[in-house]
């Protein structure tokens, strides 16, 4: 699934296929399958969990060789982190969220109610 999440005034696309869970892991050494199934997980994992996972698949978006997503570590997923103000970051983890769970996400203003519209 690739969408494009807005993030305060950027777009940033976000690639998310079944292999996102696997460099997830490489890159942060923990099974985000797992976490996502545990008990204990609160409000703040949740959203450590989105932040990363939107690192993981902005960058499989951007980098068209699958190779240098191994070289990504923790360091780069701050350095990505620090273009984005925190407050506008914390509003996009629903969508970061719904990609990463394969739903489909638009922009599009909503269509005028049927009262608004004319007969043409």
């Amino acid at each position: 699934m690739f969408n494009k999440i807005k993030i305060g005034s950027q777009e940033v696309p976000m690639l998310a296929l079944a292999s996102v869970d696997i460099f997830y892991m490489h890159i942060f050494h923990e099974d985000p399958i797992k976490m996502q199934a545990r008990d204990d997980l609160d409000e703040g994992d949740m959203i450590e969990l989105m932040s990363k996972m939107g690192f993981v698949m902005a960058k499989y978006a951007e980098l068209k060789d699958r190779k240098k997503m191994r070289e990504l570590n923790e360091d780069s997923y701050i350095e990505w982190l620090e273009q984005f103000d925190r407050g506008e970051f914390i509003e996009s983890l629903e969508d970061i969220s719904k990609t990463y769970n394969g739903q489909s996400i638009t922009y599009s203003e909503e269509k005028k109610s049927s009262d608004e519209q004319t007969d043409q």
